[in-house]
């Protein structure tokens, strides 16, 4: 998802980090779903601003969905297909274009190049903003390098060898990064896609919900659904189509298959769990639609507050919610 406080909190974790993240907090994080089927869940303090992915292998091909947005995190990902993984990786799934999904895979590009980019075919027509967004997402970074210099001087002076250090190592990983590019998709998906990754049949769908270009991803004779932020349990509807969006949650909460669902932010979720999603997207658009004389501060002002119970759990929450929440009123109040 993008929106300014979560750029700039990870661009602020990506300048503090310090070190890369080590191949075992890489393999920590990864979860075994299936034998196919790994899941790399994002710690909770991370958990609104910054992706999963999901590692599926078959007997012949491997596929990642989504990148972080995280270079760092991206390469210790890398380290640990290294040393894990015993097939090629053959394709990249992007689930939508925001920042923490996308901007990832030049990384993932650079290390296997022969894998084969897969995104909506709306996020492939316009390819050309992405890849300028991710200069961009380094020009930031060096920006944010550059101010973090220019404050060593107020550090103590006996912590300011340990901040310098970390912002070289920082540097170095900038003029790394500056040799990436995105590459383009090789396939773009319109409405639906079947691969074989070796015995193991997926299909990818195309979708216009969270964003106007989004894939969802099949596997194990739909037991497994690989959702990305369509499925989120707190939903990020800034850029949603919200009505296609609730109708699509309410067409997967009918699914009789018990399914396992993999969303884009937060832990593993059921069916059920979309139920909330879709309460919190259609409580959006009545309020807008019912409250037409409100802007956008008494909207938030006069919101349901069960859903500020049932959403904000800890800090990270607490601040996360209401931007979330004002995204979704300015969204349904656009789409009028």
């Amino acid at each position: 998802m993008t929106n300014n406080f979560l750029s700039f909190r990870l661009t602020r974790f990506l300048v503090f980090a310090g070190t890369l993240l080590s191949i075992s907090q890489a393999h920590a994080q990864w979860q075994k779903i299936s034998n196919h089927v790994d899941f790399f869940q994002q710690s909770a303090n991370l958990r609104f601003y910054d992706s999963n992915q999901i590692l599926i292998k078959g007997d012949n091909c491997a596929l990642m969905f989504d990148a972080s947005g995280n270079f760092s995190a991206v390469e210790a990902t890398v380290k640990h297909l290294k040393h894990t993984l015993k097939v090629p990786l053959c394709y990249l799934v992007a689930s939508h274009f925001h920042d923490d999904h996308l901007l990832g895979m030049a990384v993932l590009q650079h290390h296997y190049p022969n894998a084969k980019l897969i995104t909506h075919q709306k996020l492939a027509a316009n390819f050309a903003d992405f890849k300028q967004a991710y200069n961009n997402k380094l020009e930031t970074y060096q920006q944010s390098i550059e101010l973090s210099f220019q404050r060593l001087a107020k550090q103590p002076k006996e912590k300011q060898p340990a901040w310098r250090d970390k912002l070289e190592l920082a540097k170095n990983r900038l003029l790394r990064w500056q040799e990436y590019t995105l590459k383009p998709p090789a396939l773009a998906v319109t409405d639906s896609l079947a691969l074989d990754l070796g015995n193991y049949p997926i299909t990818i769908n195309a979708y216009q919900a969270h964003t106007n270009a989004d894939l969802m991803l099949y596997a194990e004779q739909q037991t497994i659904l690989i959702g990305g932020d369509i499925v989120d349990y707190l939903p990020y509807p800034g850029h949603g189509n919200l009505t296609d969006w609730r109708e699509l949650l309410t067409e997967l909460a009918a699914n009789t298959i018990e399914q396992t669902i993999l969303p884009g932010h937060g832990e593993p979720i059921t069916i059920k769990d979309l139920q909330q999603s879709h309460a919190f997207l259609t409580a959006i658009q009545e309020h807008v639609q019912n409250n037409p004389e409100q802007d956008l501060t008494q909207l938030q002002q006069s919101f349901n507050k069960q859903f500020a119970n049932q959403y904000i759990t800890d800090d990270i929450s607490a601040k996360a919610y209401p931007i979330f929440l004002q995204a979704g009123l300015k969204r349904a109040k656009q789409s009028k």
